[in-house]
């Protein structure tokens, strides 16, 4: 499997939680109180997996797309870039968020369902663009060795901090399980 691969099977990972963000924000709108371990496991996954292990694994991309000549300033990878800065503050503002939901005992306020909507939407777009672009770019720039550079560093990274990033995706997991076997959340936010 090319390492570009590999980044699109965890931007699948990502999505997964892009839409858990959008039909919690759903469930809140409709008055449906969303468990607090399911808003923390979202914010750990969003810093671990998403910024911590994927983002570096991305900017190493980066990296060997620059020595490779691509430009720093060129569509899409600026724009990429500057989406990333968007979405750590995103991510700081629905922890702020979550915890006046915690704090406050689940008096739902409208940042957080903005923020949980904007994360899922902006997911979306973002991931399309890293997708439809970003790594179809890479495997027209890199040669073999490209991608057995890109390979190994992926490893490395995965080495270091990938079995973090796994344990945060099955605590969010396990976080939806137990949300869906408690309640029916989703079933309730799917109802107009």
């Amino acid at each position: 499997m090319k390492p570009t691969e590999v980044l699109e099977r965890e931007h699948q990972v990502i999505e997964q939680v892009a839409v858990a963000c959008g039909t919690c924000a759903a469930a809140l709108r409709k008055g449906v109180r969303i468990p607090f371990d399911i808003l923390r496991s979202t914010i750990a996954f969003l810093r671990v997996y998403g910024d911590q292990y994927h983002n570096q694994e991305e900017e190493r991309l980066f990296a060997l797309l620059r020595e490779k000549g691509v430009p720093a300033g060129c569509c899409p990878m600026a724009t990429l870039e500057h989406e990333k800065q968007k979405l750590a503050t995103m991510i700081d503002q629905l922890s702020a968020a979550v915890d006046i939901y915690i704090e406050s005992a689940g008096a739902v306020n409208a940042t957080l369902i903005d923020t949980l909507q904007a994360l899922s939407e902006f997911y979306t777009d973002h991931i399309w663009k890293e997708n439809y672009l970003l790594l179809p770019m890479a495997d027209k720039v890199f040669t073999e060795a490209d991608q057995q550079a890109l390979a190994q560093s992926l490893r490395a990274i995965d080495s270091d901090r990938g079995e973090a990033a796994r344990q945060i995706v099955e605590q969010f997991n396990a976080a939806i399980f137990q949300c869906s076997e408690s309640a029916s959340i989703w079933d309730q936010a799917a109802i107009a």
